[in-house]
C-alpha cells in the first residue's frame, strides 16, 4: 500500500486533473468527499477522519471545490444575463386550449400557470397526478 503522503499527493494530482478535464462541482464533491470518494482511502478509523479533516489536503480540496462552485455560479449568472426571459414553445392546439382553460380556472395568466408548472419538480407533478387519479378511482 502506498504511504499516506504518497496517497495524498496522488489524490491532489487527481483533483487537479479532474478540474482540467472540466469536472462539475457536484461530481468533484462526490469524487473526493462522497461516501466512496478518494478521501475514504485515508479514513480507516475515527482518528484518521479527524486528521484528514484538519489536514492540508482536505483544505486544498475544499478550496478547489469552492472555486468550481464560484466558477459555475458566475457562468450561470452570465448565461442568465444574456437571456431575454422569453421562451416560445410550439405545442398542439389541444394542449394550448387545456392549459388556457386550467389557467382561467385557477385565476392566473397562462404565463403564470406555465411558470408554476415548470418550477415544480417533475416527480411531484407525476405523484400529484397519480394521487388525483387514485382518489377519483376510490370515489367511483
Amino acid at each position: 500500500m502506498a504511504s499516506r503522503s504518497k496517497l495524498e499527493e496522488e489524490i491532489l494530482a487527481e483533483a487537479r486533473s479532474a478540474i482540467q478535464r472540466g469536472v462539475e462541482a457536484a461530481e468533484f464533491s462526490e469524487m473526493f468527499f462522497g461516501m466512496h470518494g478518494r478521501l475514504q482511502q485515508l479514513c480507516r478509523r475515527k482518528e484518521d477522519r479527524r486528521r484528514v479533516a484538519e489536514g492540508k489536503l482536505f483544505g486544498k480540496l475544499q478550496d478547489m471545490f469552492r472555486q468550481l462552485q464560484r466558477k459555475e455560479a458566475a457562468e450561470f449568472e452570465a448565461e442568465s444575463e444574456a437571456l431575454s426571459g422569453r421562451l416560445t414553445v410550439v405545442v398542439p392546439k389541444s394542449l394550448h386550449a387545456a392549459l388556457k382553460r386550467e389557467a382561467k380556472g385557477e385565476g392566473v395568466s397562462l404565463s403564470e400557470l406555465i411558470r408554476l408548472k415548470l418550477t415544480c419538480p417533475f416527480s411531484s407533478t407525476i405523484r400529484s397526478a397519480f394521487e388525483n387519479e387514485r382518489r377519483k378511482a376510490d370515489a367511483a
